[in-house]
């Protein structure tokens, strides 16, 4: 008799006796976004401490810990601790008397049996010094001193993980890089792995971040001070910050020592000189969406950490992950990383990317790495078509197409001046829509196949000015049948900053602009100049009937104005095209039927014409 007939056998047996059917038992389950019988909310509640901690130059930096509570009665068995360092706050004051925490989704680690804490970086919220500059050498000190101090407290186990995205994930990645010994763990939302190619695109510097975001009498004091007295000591200490804007500012080429930490910052402040002294016994969790301003961020970390690493890329804008529990993953990685729980999160497939548009079911895919896919050229035509008129179109400043053959000679050029005033559709600091207005056109007829992008499309550009530089901003659009455009990919370049070289990490060959000031390189008026620009990573699909749209423009999208005027040449001596990252990886999608025969063939208009 086999297994399954005596295991009925017996079942039956035990009926006839009078007993009840056993309630059935469900085997854990430990995958992408899903987590069951790995960990249970065993505590109900959890009570709040606060105080300063001194680090190594003395200074005093502010942190609230979060222990976890059972019937309101603190637990005093040692766990492993995760932490956010924060330069927005660490806790508020509501009017009420309320402290409420910088970011109370952390909390929900308390319950699964984490202590939770949440500290002010030097000069803010309520922590003493003066901060110099973001990412500072004082602030990656600051950040393995507080790691090491968490690790000691008789309420911890020694193990300690990091969280956070944005700065905070910065914060969580100087910890990493500083080599706390103690720190196991870090689950990074998109953050800054080259400091120059965030904050000074293309060669553009970012106008800065938000340097003060709530009123000193938002300000939350620690437990001992009771008079606020020591927070009124740290808020005068606040006009020494260096305005992050003035800081960016101040070194505009990648090489300038920058005045207020007296060193190369864009290098020394980030992330990327460091990758190979990360220690083999952390894991890092990267997480990131293409509709985010540092989505290419995201892909550069994940691709040049070496070991222990996870990546789950969606369609997402900046630090919110919309229809997945990121909860979910932060607590199966934490539970591997801080807990030795089995759950095999390191063991599966280590990225997971969401492509917009795909099949329903087959969105989500589960692949071995990043891909790099085979690319497909087509070059920019601007012999002037008219624009489709359908309903929600924006009529485009210029309208050219896209074709797979070369411009032959003769072709005209493109003309972008007096642009109109139209704002386009920013969120998050992203352009999202309505660039047409404002912009050169260039269009591929309607899809007779489905597309899939994946990766960074490139686009190379002639352009000639009457100034000796231009900024140029590019944009890959879908536009769907009924002509509504959404941008899915954008880059940005200032043509003196237009020299490439070999990047000191991996770009996944992709072009990189040195921005080294010794290779400036301004315009000469009216000479024809090739800008390589490597647009940001995206993950889409384009279903047949769908359009590709390039669109060109000077108008700057953070402060609204239209640059110098250029000349865009697409011609056979000066060819401008968009290279697109063509990939199908439906067979590494997590759920869904492969079955509906669709082919990623080449399709005919590729073959010439349009």
């Amino acid at each position: 008799m086999g297994k399954a007939m005596k295991a009925s056998a017996l079942v039956v047996a035990w009926l006839l006796l009078g007993g009840q059917a056993p309630a059935p038992v469900s085997a854990p389950q430990s995958g992408y976004g899903v987590y069951k019988g790995y960990a249970e909310p065993v505590y109900d509640g959890h009570r709040r401490f606060s105080q300063y901690v001194v680090v190594r130059d003395g200074t005093r930096l502010a942190v609230d810990v979060y222990r976890p509570t059972r019937n309101g009665v603190l637990v005093e068995t040692p766990l492993p601790v995760v932490w956010t360092f924060t330069p927005y706050n660490r806790a508020t004051r509501a009017a009420d008397g309320t402290v409420r925490p910088s970011d109370a989704s952390q909390l929900s680690l308390v319950s699964y049996g984490y202590v939770v804490a949440i500290a002010d970086v030097r000069g803010k919220g309520a922590s003493f010094g003066v901060r110099n500059g973001p990412a500072d050498a004082n602030e990656t000190n600051d950040a393995h001193d507080i790691t090491e101090w968490l690790a000691r407290q008789p309420w911890s186990t020694g193990k300690v993980g990091m969280t956070g995205c944005s700065y905070f994930g910065a914060t969580a990645l100087q910890a990493v890089r500083s080599g706390a010994p103690s720190l196991k763990a870090a689950f990074v939302g998109t953050t800054m792995f080259d400091q120059y190619d965030t904050f000074a695109q293309g060669g553009i510097t970012s106008p800065g971040l938000a340097d003060e975001n709530v009123s000193s009498d938002a300000v939350s004091e620690v437990d001992a001070d009771t008079d606020r007295a020591l927070l009124a000591e740290a808020l005068t200490l606040r006009p020494g910050n260096t305005p992050t804007g003035k800081f960016f500012a101040s070194t505009p080429y990648r090489d300038d020592v920058n005045p207020y930490t007296k060193s190369r910052w864009w290098e020394a402040g980030s992330f990327y000189p460091y990758v190979g002294q990360i220690r083999d016994d952390v894991g890092i969790y990267l997480y990131g969406g293409y509709h985010d301003v540092y989505a290419d961020q995201t892909i550069l970390a994940y691709r040049n950490v070496k070991a222990n690493k996870k990546l789950a890329y969606g369609d997402w804008v900046h630090c919110e992950t919309p229809g997945f529990r990121m909860d979910i993953e932060r607590l199966r990685f934490f539970d591997h990383w801080l807990k030795g729980v089995p759950n095999g999160v390191m063991t599966e497939k280590p990225v997971h990317v969401y492509v917009s548009r795909a099949k329903d079911g087959t969105e989500w895919r589960a692949l071995d790495a990043w891909p790099d896919a085979p690319r497909t050229r087509l070059y920019l035509s601007t012999q002037e078509t008219r624009p489709a008129g359908a309903r929600g179109a924006q009529t485009p400043f210029f309208s050219g197409g896209l074709k797979a053959q070369p411009p032959g000679a003769g072709a005209a050029a493109v003309i972008l001046d007096d642009l109109p005033p139209v704002q386009p559709v920013m969120i998050y600091g992203t352009m999202r829509a309505g660039v047409d207005p404002i912009s050169a056109t260039f269009t591929l007829p309607p899809q007779p196949a489905w597309r899939e992008v994946i990766g960074s499309p490139v686009v190379r550009l002639w352009i000639s000015a009457p100034a000796s530089d231009a900024d140029v901003f590019v944009y890959l659009e879908h536009v769907n049948r009924q002509g509504g455009a959404q941008v899915i990919a954008r880059g940005a370049l200032r043509a003196s900053h237009r020299q490439t070289g070999e990047a000191p990490y991996d770009t996944g060959g992709l072009p990189w602009q040195t921005h080294r000031r010794v290779d400036a390189q301004p315009l000469t008026p009216g000479e024809p100049v090739a800008l390589d620009i490597t647009l940001s990573p995206t993950a889409y699909t384009f279903r047949p009937g769908d359009l590709v749209r390039l669109a060109v423009t000077t108008r700057n999208p953070r402060t609204g104005v239209s640059g110098a005027p250029i000349t865009l040449l697409s011609d056979a001596s000066h060819p401008s095209w968009i290279e697109l990252p063509q990939t199908d990886t439906r067979d590494a999608a997590l759920n869904g039927d492969e079955s509906d025969g669709r082919a990623f063939e080449r399709p005919s208009y590729l073959a010439g014409g349009e």
